[in-house]
C-alpha cells in the first residue's frame, strides 16, 4: 500500500498529534479508563493510516473477548458517543478558542481534524439558554458546597469546645471518636442527567431515584444502548437546602475532637469507604444511594408506597409524612425524620441523621446538636444500635421542634473480620 503522503496531509496529521496531546494533557479522559483506552486505540489507527471495524474496537480497543457479538452488543457505540460527548465538552471549554477540533464523525469509527469558525456567536451543542441554566446550576452547588466546607473548617474557631465536647461525649456520637478510623460525612445528594429528543440540543434535566451516578448512568447505558444518543451525563447535582443547615449544625461537633473528617456527596461514596471509615449521612431518606441497603438492612422498618412512608416490619404501623405545602387541601401537617445509630459490616460506626423532607432534616438536626436533644437519648439507655422517628407539626417554614415519635433497639449488626 502506497502511504506516501503531501505536505498538506504531513501538516494535517501534525495538526491531530497537537490536538491529541491537548486532549491527554486536560486529563478529560483520565477518570474513564475505558473512554483513554478507546482514544488512544483510534490514534493509533489513524497512525497506521487504518479505519477499524467495530468488532475490532471492542476486542482490541475496549479489551472484550474474541468471541464479542456487534449484533448482541453496543458498548462500542455507547463509548464511542461518549468520546464524542467528551470531545465536544472539551472544545466548548478548554480548547473554545482553536481553529480546529479533533471528532468522530457519526456512522464513522476515526478520528479527523475539523476547522472551526471562531464565531461568538455561533450556538453550542446545547442552546444558550439551557447552556446558562446548567452554568447556573454548577455554580450553585458549587457555591453551596464550598461554604459547607468553610463552615467545616471554621467551626472549631467559632464554638467553644467545652459545649461540643459534651455533646460529643453523649452515647450517640461518641463511638465515632471511639476508634482511630476518620469520619466521613455523606451528604445526601441528587444527581441529575440531561436528555434530549434525539437531536443535540439538552431538552431537560432529569432526576430518577434509580440512577444516583453517572457510573449507574454508565450501566443503564449499556443495558440500553439505544438511549445512549439521548441520556447523558453533565456532571450535574443537587442538594436539598436543609443539607447546609444540618451539617452547620453538626459540623462544630465533628471537628471539635481534632479527628480527620471529610465531606462527600452520596454519589461519590464507595464500597471501601463504606467498609474503612465511620459515617455520617445527613440528607433526605431518599438520598441514602449505597448506604440505604446497610440501613434497611438492619432497620425494623422498611419504605412504603414512596419514601414519605415508613412501615414497622413487625407490626406493620405505617409512619406517613406530610409534604408542608400549606396549600394542599387536607394536607398532612406532620413531618417526620429519621434518626439511627448502627454498627457497620466491620465494625465501624454510621449515623443517619435524615429527614423526609426539608422541615424533618432541619429540626432533626437541632436536636441531635443541642445538650438537651442529646441527654434525652441517653436517660433512655440506648445501646450501640438504635433507631428513632420523629414528628414535626407544622407547614412549610412554620414548623415547631422536633418530638420523639417512636424508638427502639436494634438487633448487633454481625461483623466481619
Amino acid at each position: 500500500m502506497n502511504t506516501t503522503q503531501t505536505p498538506d496531509s504531513e501538516h494535517k496529521n501534525s495538526d491531530i498529534d497537537l490536538h491529541v496531546n491537548r486532549i491527554r494533557a486536560s486529563g478529560i479522559l483520565a477518570r474513564s479508563s475505558h473512554l483513554n483506552r478507546l482514544f488512544e486505540f483510534l490514534y493509533a489507527c489513524h497512525l497506521n493510516g487504518t479505519t477499524p471495524k467495530e468488532v475490532e474496537i471492542a476486542v482490541e480497543g475496549l479489551g472484550r473477548s474474541d468471541s464479542f457479538d456487534v449484533t448482541q452488543d453496543a458498548v462500542v457505540r455507547v463509548y464511542v458517543h461518549k468520546l464524542r460527548r467528551k470531545l465536544d465538552d472539551y472544545y466548548q471549554h478548554e480548547g473554545k478558542n482553536l481553529a480546529s477540533r479533533l471528532n468522530v464523525p457519526k456512522g464513522e469509527y476515526r478520528l479527523t481534524l475539523e476547522s472551526v469558525a471562531l464565531d461568538s456567536t455561533a450556538l453550542p451543542s446545547i442552546s444558550s439558554r439551557q447552556r446558562h441554566l446548567v452554568y447556573a446550576l454548577v455554580s450553585v452547588l458549587m457555591v453551596s458546597l464550598l461554604l459547607n466546607l468553610l463552615q467545616i473548617l471554621w467551626a472549631p474557631l467559632r464554638f467553644p469546645f467545652s459545649h461540643e465536647s459534651r455533646i460529643r461525649s453523649a452515647p450517640l456520637w461518641q463511638p465515632l471518636f471511639a476508634d482511630d478510623r476518620p469520619i466521613v460525612v455523606v451528604l445526601g445528594n441528587y444527581y441529575i442527567y440531561a436528555e434530549t429528543d434525539g437531536g443535540e440540543a439538552v431538552k431537560r434535566l432529569v432526576r430518577e431515584f434509580d440512577l444516583n451516578s453517572p457510573m449507574e448512568l454508565s450501566n443503564y447505558l449499556q443495558l440500553y444502548p439505544n438511549q445512549a444518543e439521548r441520556k447523558f451525563d453533565v456532571g450535574l447535582s443537587y442538594l436539598p437546602t436543609s443539607v447546609g443547615y444540618a451539617l452547620n449544625k453538626l459540623s462544630p461537633i465533628l471537628n471539635s475532637s481534632g479527628k480527620q473528617v471529610k465531606v462527600i456527596l452520596a454519589s461519590e461514596l464507595t464500597p471501601e469507604t463504606l467498609l474503612n471509615t465511620n459515617i455520617v449521612y445527613i440528607g433526605h431518606l431518599s438520598g441514602l444511594g449505597m448506604l440505604s441497603d446497610i440501613v434497611y438492612e438492619n432497620s425494623g422498618f422498611h419504605v412504603g408506597s414512596g419514601y414519605d412512608e415508613l412501615i414497622n416490619n413487625a407490626t406493620g404501623q405505617q409512619y406517613l409524612s406530610g409534604s408542608g405545602n400549606p396549600n394542599e387541601r387536607g394536607g398532612n401537617p406532620n413531618q417526620l425524620a429519621y434518626l439511627s445509630s448502627m454498627v457497620g459490616p466491620t465494625g465501624n460506626h454510621i449515623i443517619t441523621v435524615a429527614g423526609f423532607r426539608d422541615a424533618g432534616l432541619k429540626e432533626l438536626s437541632d436536636v441531635v446538636s443541642s445538650e438537651a436533644g442529646v441527654t434525652d437519648l441517653a436517660k433512655r439507655h440506648l445501646d450501640v444500635s438504635f433507631e428513632a422517628i420523629y414528628q414535626v407539626a407544622g407547614f412549610g417554614q412554620a414548623t415547631a421542634p422536633a418530638k420523639l415519635l417512636t424508638m427502639h433497639i436494634l438487633k448487633p449488626a454481625v461483623v466481619s473480620h
